[in-house]
């Protein structure tokens, strides 16, 4: 009993994906790169800003794990799919947190396109079940994200994203709701070998945080990359592999009081 008390305490106050929905970047890119995403466009852009589909251009599925202070029970799981169409990009994408007694799965439907050479916009619509075990039950919430991306030189990309502006709620208890999520940054490309970003990240219930990262082309197919993020202060590192149509992130961040947070993603372009 005493243990299982434990773990809930841990389910609601580290993993906040879990109890309430919330939206956390994916991808071993990202998450290398100090979760900074809302810039970046690739595979992983259905989950972290759906515009980056529309400049990712690729029909291709991955498969996200992330293990939370490698604690098990805190693990994330997440699988998604894109596919290129004449009139833009579509992609599903589904994710499992959690244990069998506390858990959250999200199913999303997502739709970018290009607004001209420079300019994409993105919007996900998303289902999110919840289960707090038996003596809390289960909710079901209909949601949404949205994002775009403007690049506003060949070097310099801008980049905003939003889950659930509408402020869902969860339960009548206490008016709890899901909460609301923003971030927008930069990106900037110096060279064929160096990218760096840069954003800010806003979650309703928490002040706002700084994230960064920067990411190095080591040779043909290898990428090396670091980041950082404030409130909770993590440092982030990485490394990724290209070959031909298979990409493989491998990445960890580091918070101070509470360890490693290993993640690992693969993807397959067809």
């Amino acid at each position: 009993m005493k243990a299982n008390f434990i773990l809930f305490i841990l389910f609601l106050i580290l993993n906040s994906t879990v109890a309430s929905g919330e939206w956390i970047a994916k991808g071993g890119r990202s998450a290398s790169m100090g979760y900074a995403s809302a810039a970046v466009s690739d595979f992983w852009s259905i989950n972290n800003n759906q515009a980056g589909m529309a400049f990712y251009e690729k029909t291709a599925a991955g498969i996200y794990y992330e293990n939370r202070f490698l604690v098990n029970e805190l693990a994330t799981q997440s699988g998604a799919f894109t596919y290129k169409t004449k009139y833009g990009m579509l992609g599903a994408s589904i994710e499992y947190s959690g244990d069998a007694d506390y858990n959250t799965t999200t199913a999303g439907i997502a739709y970018a396109m290009k607004l001209g050479t420079r300019f994409a916009a993105g919007i996900q619509l998303d289902y999110i079940r919840t289960s707090l075990g038996e003596e809390y039950g289960k909710r079901s919430n209909v949601t949404f994200d949205a994002g775009m991306i403007i690049k506003l030189t060949e070097e310099l990309t801008f980049g905003v994203h939003t889950f659930n502006p509408v402020h869902v709620k969860l339960s009548e208890y206490n008016n709890e709701r899901i909460p609301v999520i923003m971030n927008a940054g930069f990106g900037y490309t110096f060279s064929d070998k160096l990218i760096l970003t840069a954003e800010a990240y806003k979650n309703s219930e928490f002040p706002m945080e700084f994230r960064t990262g920067a990411e190095y082309k080591l040779n043909k197919i290898a990428f090396a990359r670091i980041g950082l993020s404030t409130n909770p202060a993590r440092i982030t590192f990485g490394f990724g592999m290209q070959m031909k149509n298979i990409t493989l992130d491998l990445s960890s961040s580091i918070h101070n009081e509470l360890g490693y947070s290993p993640q690992a993603s693969l993807q397959f372009a067809f």
